[in-house]
């Protein structure tokens, strides 16, 4: 029989599944030894960016589901090795890695299921009189640095009139498993769901209002490499005053989402940091995409003639961009009411690998426990 190069062995391999990849790991140490290796770990995940393959949806809310985004099927039931909030679930995904809202936060890689439960991070300042604290959390990757990062806010507002006072900010490292204080927000998150989703080229971004110009609207970013606050141009010549304003992230891409009364508007940056790239990718009536408030971009169809849409976190509905028809996605076992975020299978670790075999032997132990 003869041996195939190693070089096509791994084109071979770097196209398939998480699932087949960790079948094949036991077919011989060679091939152990290169799927385990970082550089197939990063050309398996670079291969599905580029290619848009192994992509599903996990969706939050009343429990956790995966869905085939190829497919868009079934929904199937998922449970991370550890607690978490049942209602929240997750804050978003980067890289295949998801940020699960449990007690502590926990990292988890649903196809691999390696998981990190991150250290405890207390609050360092006292809640000032006559007001309360909200949480939010951010996450997603430092290319620099080669790191995942998870961004812990503390905000306190003002017991009755709402107002922001202040924040507490920490920042954690993969790396160096440990938390650290740094340099406080200077202006107020949202806080949906206390997570902070949209990471597009290693920063958080976020909607804001201007305090000096009367509510209008700004992008803010946060860059998880330098750790400082930048702000993203809006589209030029767009008119949001009197939409809600959100950003949200469709395949490497930023959006902009404005929606009111009257329909929606979606906005993409299909050149980061360049103003100039700012394009309209849809303006739909209320009546035709049958929202009530919430429209939330996903991700482009195989031909990239349609864009998968969200709405009111009840509906997943293909929006075809160049004919406007807009049809409902039928979806066996999925939940009344959901939010989703596009996650890519990885074989990205959380752990070193004395790590990685002790939870396998805990698996393991509990396998055979239940004997």
């Amino acid at each position: 029989m003869p041996i195939l190069p190693f070089e096509l062995i791994e084109d071979i391999l770097c196209r398939l599944p998480v699932k087949s990849l960790k079948r094949f790991r036991a077919v011989a140490k060679s091939c152990c030894f290169l799927i385990d290796s970082k550089n197939f770990t990063k050309l398996h995940l670079q291969q599905s960016l580029v290619t848009n393959s192994n992509r599903h949806l996990i969706l939050g809310g009343h429990g956790l589901y995966n869905v085939d985004l190829d497919l868009l099927d079934n929904a199937h039931v998922i449970k991370p090795p550890f607690y978490y909030k049942s209602f929240d679930g997750i804050c978003n995904s980067c890289n295949g890695i998801v940020l699960v809202m449990s007690e502590p936060p926990g990292l988890w890689n649903p196809f691999s299921r390696e998981y990190k439960i991150l250290p405890n991070c207390s609050d360092q300042r006292p809640t000032p009189l006559e007001s309360y604290s909200k949480t939010v959390h951010g996450f997603g990757y430092d290319s620099r640095n080669d790191d995942y990062k998870v961004v812990r806010v503390v905000e306190f507002r003002h017991i009755l009139s709402n107002i922001w006072l202040s924040s507490e900010t920490m920042i954690y490292s993969l790396k160096a498993n440990s938390w650290r204080r740094i340099e406080d927000f200077p202006y107020r998150l949202p806080l949906l769901r206390g997570n902070w989703g949209v990471h597009v080229n290693g920063s958080l971004h976020t909607v804001v209002e201007k305090p000096d110009d009367m509510g209008a609207p700004r992008i803010m970013a946060f860059s998880l490499q330098t750790e400082k606050h930048y702000e993203v141009m809006i589209p030029r010549g767009s008119q949001i005053r009197g939409y809600d304003v959100s950003t949200h992230m469709i395949e490497g891409c930023l959006c902009l989402v404005c929606t009111n009364r009257s329909g929606v508007v979606i906005w993409i940056m299909k050149e980061y940091g360049v103003e100039e790239s700012w394009i309209m990718l849809l303006s739909v009536s209320r009546s035709t995409l049958e929202y009530n408030h919430f429209v939330k971009p996903l991700a482009y169809s195989r031909d990239g003639d349609k864009v998968l849409l969200n709405c009111d976190e009840k509906r997943l509905v293909w929006y075809d961009l160049r004919t406007e028809a807009v049809d409902n996605v039928s979806v066996d076992g999925l939940p009344f009411v959901f939010y989703a975020e596009v996650c890519v299978e990885s074989l990205v670790s959380l752990n070193g690998r004395d790590e990685v075999k002790k939870q396998r032997q805990e698996k393991k132990e509990g396998k055979t426990a239940q004997v």
